[in-house]
């Protein structure tokens, strides 16, 4: 290329460039790029409902709402035997039970349509669990009776198979024939937390021995024993059946709840009082620094549940009772109770601060209660022999309204699934 016909192509690409500029400077017409959108987020809501037949049958059921108008399970939702527990997962609900062979089952939206999903069995009774991220979750399987070993099962979710089951003996107490009753799992990065209590192994549940909090510690993910942690300020952690016992707080703190209560169906009731411990992130320790006696702070009041929702507030189900009336044992487990004894407060975790809320009746209780957690409220199942609501508590604003209201025993959860 001569050196005359170069110099002309660089100058008419300059004037080129110089043209495209002068155009788009010119234009106020030129169309705005197309802003990127992101499909809206759709929650869906459902209830697992006991309902008022004879005899009762659960009902995993469709929501229009949880905060107004009413909810049967009447031609609504997926039938299931008696008995069931539904568990919130990240995308899934999972609905398991006392069935013949213990049984977990999967439900997930599909299309916008909740749409039953696939089974695993297991072969120990799940008396504790926690749904550690989408694609895990971990179960903790128990006898009722006997010094028997325990099973802990690693399942994967998205196949809903059992990838591991370890066999684990700890806290068993054999020269006193009792045995160590797993309620509740937390896995928190390296470790696996399990609490439990100890009841007799004769099979009454009987607890003579619950006068000190109790948590196994094990590793994560290979679920090796490590050490069981001991602390005599507050009795035996969580209660039959909660799920509950072991609540995780944003700066990955755990708290702990001691019942103490006949209601809760320790016999004899423990000596201790009904507390709060914690145990600090990074830490396999109960905190020494760190302890609520429950009943001072509240004037005597023993918590029978404690549902973590933000900023150190928490959710607590309360009950006053007489010790020494036989009636209490295992009451906070009647939740069509005539005589309901639940009363509802917020705890501030934090500040150590107790606040009852009078416009929440008193209710009758349950197994694993009715909760859901959704943008700083708690949203929590109430009733008795004569209702059955859904509230909703603002721990911020320390207030509590009324909800939906279900048409049927009572609400054994409240749940949501988005896409």
């Amino acid at each position: 290329m001569s050196k005359i016909k170069s110099i002309l192509l660089r100058l008419l690409s300059v004037v080129l460039v110089a043209s495209l500029i002068s155009n788009c400077s010119d234009s106020d017409d030129a169309p705005a790029p197309n802003p990127v959108t992101e499909d809206p987020v759709i929650t869906s809501y459902f209830l697992g409902i006991e309902a008022a037949t004879d005899p009762a049958v659960d009902v995993l059921s469709v929501a229009e709402s949880i905060e107004s108008g009413s909810i049967s399970p009447v031609n609504n939702g997926f039938e299931q035997p008696a008995w069931m527990s539904f568990i919130q997962g990240i995308d899934q609900i999972f609905v398991a039970g006392y069935t013949a062979a213990p049984e977990f089952t999967s439900y997930e939206l599909v299309d916008g349509e909740l749409t039953k999903g696939e089974s695993f069995f297991t072969d120990q009774d799940i008396y504790a669990l926690d749904v550690v991220d989408e694609g895990t979750m971990v179960l903790m399987g128990s006898a009722r009776e006997g010094l028997s070993e325990k099973k802990i099962y690693k399942i994967n979710t998205n196949t809903m198979t059992i990838e591991t089951t370890v066999s684990v003996d700890f806290g068993n107490d054999v020269d006193n024939n009792l045995m160590a009753f797993p309620v509740d799992l937390k896995v928190r990065g390296s470790k696996l937390f399990a609490a439990y209590y100890m009841i007799s192994a004769g099979g009454d549940f009987s607890t003579p021995s619950a006068n000190e909090a109790r948590v196994a510690v094990f590793s994560y993910p290979g679920l090796e024993f490590e050490k069981i942690i001991i602390d005599e300020r507050a009795p035996n952690i969580g209660r039959y059946y909660t799920f509950n016992a072991l609540e995780i707080d944003e700066n990955g703190d755990i708290y702990t709840f001691s019942p103490s209560s006949l209601a809760c169906g320790y016999a004899p009731a423990p000596a201790t009082n009904s507390g709060i411990l914690r145990i600090k992130n990074n830490e396999t320790e109960f905190d020494p620094n760190y302890h609520i006696d429950f009943e001072t702070l509240s004037g005597g009041y023993k918590i029978n549940d404690m549902f973590y929702v933000g900023n150190g507030k928490a959710v607590v189900r309360v009950l006053k009772e007489d010790e020494t009336n036989a009636d209490f044992l295992w009451a906070s487990y009647r939740p069509v109770a005539e005589l309901p004894l639940l009363e509802t407060g917020i705890i501030d975790l934090y500040n150590e601060s107790f606040t009852l809320l009078p416009d929440v009746p008193k209710a009758g209780g349950g197994w694993n209660s009715a909760t859901l957690v959704e943008e700083g409220k708690l949203y929590l199942g109430v009733s008795s022999s004569s209702f059955a609501d859904i509230y909703i508590i603002d721990t911020e604003n320390g207030t509590a309204t009324k909800g939906a209201t279900i048409k049927g025993n009572y609400a054994k959860a409240i749940l949501s699934l988005s896409e």
